[in-house]
């Protein structure tokens, strides 16, 4: 799992990672970023499961803000305090994708 809290990082991910990870959103968190730290972002790698994503954000897949699937990826947003700071998990809409969170996202993205 990528997880990237800061504009510097995001642009490191989209050099590095360019081809595994959704570019135009991490471009557009990557300038809502610049002016202060409103979110973290979780991006899911081959491998990584639904249990591994709770103990990384300390929360469970639930209560989300809204999932929307766009270019082959879920972006399930969190709000987790009062001030709007929230948690962003962009989930690759792949085969090999944990299959409950892939479920999960089906059923409730727009």
């Amino acid at each position: 799992m990528i997880i990237l809290t800061r504009p510097q990082a995001i642009a490191h991910a989209i050099n590095r990672y360019r081809a595994d990870i959704p570019v135009q959103a991490l471009n557009r968190y990557r300038e809502l970023l610049e002016t202060g730290p409103i979110a973290w972002l979780f991006i899911l790698q081959t491998g990584d499961t639904a249990r591994c994503l709770e103990a990384l954000r300390e929360r469970p897949f639930e209560d989300w803000e809204f999932i929307d699937h766009d270019d082959g990826w879920y972006e399930a947003v969190f709000v987790i305090s009062d001030d709007g700071f929230g948690h962003v998990v962009l989930i690759p809409d792949q085969p090999d994708t944990d299959p409950m969170l892939r479920a999960i996202c089906e059923a409730h993205s727009s």
